[in-house]
């Protein structure tokens, strides 16, 4: 079994996940909508009152990825801002789609291309705020390989795009109970 800061994964018998966390009806409602827009996210088998049975999609993270080949780092950022335009063109709830917590661990690269996992987060939104919380991950989650990476997402996704949603990302990421103390000050001193 794996775990994230808010979640668990078990593999199940068949080869299926089993991610417990979160509002799984909800999460599962909305990688439908994103599914539906040609969006890749994992196949959601069942919905359990405390979970998503979902495949299990080959590849690994965007993060993994990283680690073993640095080299592909501008080539990553610039498939994580596309993402984030490809995200944002959907609509929802009278905006758009935002995934807030869009980061390299939270998109598989699978043989038939990125697929973006945890759902959890999900909500309609600002696009500019969602953007800028996935800077801001970078720029105070990572250590110096991050804020390496965030000032290259920054060329992808635009410093303007960025600064407008910086104050509306920082509530958000001071406001999220699973984010450090550590984290919190990176995120009060974090400029672009």
């Amino acid at each position: 079994m794996q775990s994230g800061r808010a979640s668990s994964i078990e593999l199940l018998e068949d080869g299926s996940l089993l991610r417990r966390g979160g509002d799984p009806e909800r999460e599962a409602a909305i990688m439908a909508v994103a599914r539906e827009h040609g969006f890749a996210v994992p196949a959601v088998r069942d919905v359990l009152p405390d979970g998503l049975v979902m495949e299990r999609v080959a590849g690994r993270t965007m993060g993994e990825d990283l680690a073993h080949r640095p080299w592909l780092a501008r080539r990553q950022m610039r498939v994580l801002a596309d993402l984030h335009v490809r995200l944002h063109a959907i609509p929802f709830e009278g905006t758009v789609l935002v995934h807030y917590d869009l980061h390299p661990l939270n998109v598989l690269l699978s043989p038939s291309g990125p697929v973006v996992i945890d759902w959890t987060n999900a909500r309609a939104g600002e696009a500019d705020a969602d953007v800028a919380l996935t800077w801001l991950i970078l720029a105070t989650s990572a250590g110096l390989s991050g804020r390496w990476l965030a000032r290259l997402f920054a060329r992808h996704a635009g410093a303007g795009v960025i600064r407008r949603g910086l104050e509306a990302a920082s509530a958000f990421r001071l406001a999220d109970p699973n984010v450090t103390d550590a984290e919190r000050a990176a995120v009060r001193a974090a400029r672009l």
